[in-house]
């Protein structure tokens, strides 16, 4: 393997490799290097905003990806949990139905496992510069957007703190008054209907205004089957009989949204002024549980007055391995769950037996910028965001009550950010400036696990507060060689304070009044009223350099630090284990090269990487130094290493014809065990951690002679296996996928109308998103299936 000084010259003597070998791009004429270094975005390049500036893709130092609104739609992507099946070490998806409605996201491996707002995400999300603090309704549409950044590797400096895997932007058309707008609408499989329209307009001379709406609405693929009635003889009575035994389903959508921007750029004036607001309410579906292994045979339902009577969770509540059904029961349930069945008590004397997975949102955003001097501006950031949502997860995905639970979150975030940029003649670029984040979240669950005897109400509240001041320096020795510096101070501090009660109200250990003859809850005693507070501050920094050999080749090299916020252990069993826990921290060593060869006719990248995780964060299930044998702690538990390269490519070879496609290799390893209590060992690869990801894109665009264009498309990715859980075992594993997209698009030779015909998961692939076990207690093993092949047909008029 190499090390820190070998990555970094291997990616540099690859670089002069290329401009050695190809006399056209050796060209040492200072007038090209020029032009590479000033001119604006053409011939379809990407102008990126990474490094707080205005800079084409190909002149940006970073391991990134970037997407426009056009490619998006070309891909069939119209959802940030589908950005990863294009982007090099990226995995991204919605999350396992116990997290709620939130996002699933991991960049270089390293992400968040948890929802929970006593966690900290690890890959850093933001929505026009406005950073989003959780990943709880964190999958958003992507309906018109100027463009998708996908950073790579610890962005300490540049984005802040919980960027350490890297950082998703997600950047909206601005109104600029030129008009125009479209209306779109889309029919397909599971009754799939879409509606999304957008208009950008002129309100008075120099103010502008841009709109848009979403409204996505599909049946859910999974089946939940009533077990009764598909096994008259199985021993259970059938819950709800019908024909075809299908009570429910799982993995639908339903979304609506609506966005509204204006701006405000006089002609002449340093002013510009951008305000957004956006609202959304989505109650789609949770991602499909299938149960795939019950192999405790001790667990069983829960029988009033008998803990060891009651129906044992066997083999018989498997369904066929690739069948998109499960026997999961959202409803009343009958003889066989008793007293800790459905609908669910959210209140004293307040029942709901209905399915949820919502997350309802509405925020608002403003943008200052003001050109102090010719070299000299400023820029003011604001926004508040809420969001909240309910999600009902039948964990076990079966017809008995081995665990349930409810969940309830509310997020408020207020943040403001401050930058002052400038430069002195062509020597010196810099930003300067300060964050401010203040978030106010509160967890609700109600949880249900019979074999533990519980059964009971969280009302957990959480205040988080960072502030931060930060510098970024670009210095240009020569007109070929940029330096790069950047540090960032960051203070953070975070109080969750913890409710615990029956779910009648009374305390937890007393009788609850549902007829159980055992006190409930007995494991959380004396947590309700507890709170505690993480406090730290932290330093990162970024050092690098990066040379252009000539127009069409740059090459760079740099170390950055990086970390993802410490906080509180949510899951206590008794108070001592009301503990908060450190941040996590990585030091990335990375080299790469950009180029643009034979006329821009082909574009390849290379990134690659070392990066020392230290203090991971995990889930410990063995508390030796706590008063309770039970335990579910989140501990710093571990050091790892990861080492990677990254490859990208776009190749035009003939006028029409366009090819993108992208590579990735990752090696993680842990290097120290700080908890063997964790039950985490040398020998386990860390999750998230796929070895190997591809992807390649072509599309051919055919002139029809003055009667428009035809152009079809067709998109192949790969994911190899990951464990999903860091004590890593067979039910946790997701198995690799590969899988292919296909769509055609008309449109008109005026550019008004256009009719596209698309198929994903074009070979019906059964695969897994994500798997999860708990068998040791509780004999659960699901895996989280992803969706079907789907087709779809959309028709879009431009005006």
């Amino acid at each position: 393997m190499l090390g820190g000084r070998g990555l970094f010259a291997s990616a540099s003597v690859a670089a002069l490799s290329i401009s050695v070998c190809n006399p056209a791009l050796a060209q040492d004429a200072q007038e090209d290097n020029d032009a590479a270094a000033e001119a604006p975005a053409e011939d379809g390049e990407i102008v990126v905003t990474a490094q707080f500036r205005e800079q084409r893709l190909q002149d940006t130092p970073i391991a990134i990806t970037a997407v426009t609104g056009d490619m998006l739609d070309a891909r069939s992507q119209t959802s940030i949990a589908e950005l990863g099946a294009s982007a090099p070490n990226v995995n991204l998806s919605e999350a396992t139905g116990i997290q709620g409605n939130a996002i699933s996201a991991f960049v270089r491996g390293i992400g968040q496992e948890a929802a929970s707002f006593a966690l900290e995400p690890g890959v850093g999300i933001y929505i026009d510069d406005i950073y989003y603090g959780t990943t709880f309704g964190a999958v958003m549409d992507l309906t018109d957007l100027e463009r998708v950044e996908i950073l790579r590797g610890p962005q300490g400096t540049l984005a802040g703190k919980n960027s350490l895997g890297g950082a998703i932007k997600l950047f909206s058309k601005r109104p600029d008054g030129t008009g125009g707008g479209f209306v779109e609408a889309t029919y397909g499989a599971y009754n799939r209907m879409d509606v999304r329209a957008s208009a950008n307009f002129t309100i008075a001379e120099d103010l502008f205004a841009r709109f848009s709406a979403v409204e996505n609405h599909r049946q859910g693929f999974f089946k939940q089957l009533d077990f009764g009635c598909v096994n008259p003889a199985g021993g259970l009575p059938a819950d709800n009989p019908s024909e075809d035994c299908v009570i429910g389903r799982e993995g639908g959508k339903d979304l609506i949204a609506l966005r509204g921007a204006i701006r405000y750029a006089p002609a002449g004036s340093p002013l510009e002024i951008n305000i957004v607001a956006d609202v959304s309410r989505d109650d789609s579906g949770v991602v499909p549980a299938k149960l795939t292994a019950p192999v405790n045979p001790n667990v069983r339902s829960y029988v009033v007055g008998d803990p060891f009577a009651g129906v044992p969770f066997d083999n018989r509540f498997l369904t066929p391995p690739e069948s998109y059904t499960n026997y999961a029961n959202g409803s009343a349930a009958g003889n066989y769950t008793t007293v800790f069945g459905f609908p669910y008590q959210v209140a004293p004397g307040v029942f709901t037996d209905e399915q949820e997975n919502s997350a309802n949102s509405w925020g608002v955003a403003g943008t200052i910028d003001y050109e102090l001097s010719d070299n000299l501006s400023l820029t003011s950031i604001t926004g508040y965001r809420e969001a909240s949502g309910t999600t009902n997860a039948d964990v076990d995905a079966s017809p008995l009550n081995v665990i349930k639970s409810r969940m309830k979150r509310t997020h408020r975030q207020f943040t403001q950010e401050i930058r002052l940029s400038g430069e002195i003649g062509d020597l010196f670029d810099f930003t300067v400036g300060g964050f401010f984040y203040d978030a106010n979240d509160r967890e609700q669950f109600r949880i249900q696990i019979p074999v533990f005897v519980y059964d009971f109400l969280t009302d957990d509240p959480a205040k988080n507060r960072s502030v931060a001041g930060f510098a970024h320096v670009e210095l240009h020795p020569t007109d070929r060689l940029t330096l790069i510096g950047g540090l960032r101070y960051t203070d953070d501090k975070k109080t969750y304070s913890f409710s615990r009660h029956n779910p009648d109200g009374s305390p937890v250990g007393t009788i609850f009044t549902g007829g159980s003859p055992l006190p409930l809850n007995f494991l959380v005693i004396g947590l309700d009223g507890l709170s505690s507070t993480f406090k730290g501050d932290r330093l990162d920094y970024r050092l690098g350099a990066n040379y252009r050999f000539s127009d069409a080749v740059m090459a760079y090299a740099q170390v950055s630090t990086g970390y993802k916020g410490g906080g509180i252990n949510p899951q206590p069993f008794v108070p001592d284990q009301v503990e908060p826990f450190d941040p996590e921290t990585m030091t990335t060593y990375e080299a790469g090269f950009k180029t643009d060869l034979f006329d821009r006719r082909l574009r390849f990248n290379a990134a690659a990487f070392r990066s020392y995780y230290k203090d991971i964060q995990r889930v410990v299930y063995f508390c030796p130094d706590s008063s309770s044998t039970a335990c579910g702690q989140t501990k710093n538990v571990a050091d790892a290493k990861y080492t990677g390269v990254e490859l990208e490519a776009f190749l035009e070879p003939v006028d029409g014809l366009t090819i993108d496609g992208s590579l990735a290799y990752l090696d993680a390893e842990y290097t120290r065990i700080i908890d063997p209590n964790s039950l985490v060992t040398l020998a386990m690869r860390p999750p998230f951690a796929s070895e190997w990801q591809a992807s390649i894109g072509a599309q051919y665009e055919v002139d029809l002679g003055g009667s428009g264009t035809i152009t079809p498309r067709v998109d192949w990715n790969y994911l190899s296996e990951f464990y999903y859980q860091a004590v890593t075992g067979p039910f946790n594993l997701v198995p690799g996928r590969d899988l292919f997209n296909a769509r055609i698009t008309y449109e008109s030779d005026d550019g008004n109308w256009s009719i596209s015909g698309s198929v994903t998961n074009l070979a019906d692939k059964f695969y897994f998103v994500a798997a999860a076990d708990n068998i040791p207690s509780l004999g659960t093993a699901t895996s989280f299936v992803g969706r079907p092949r789907e087709w779809a047909l959309t028709v879009r008029r431009r005006f």
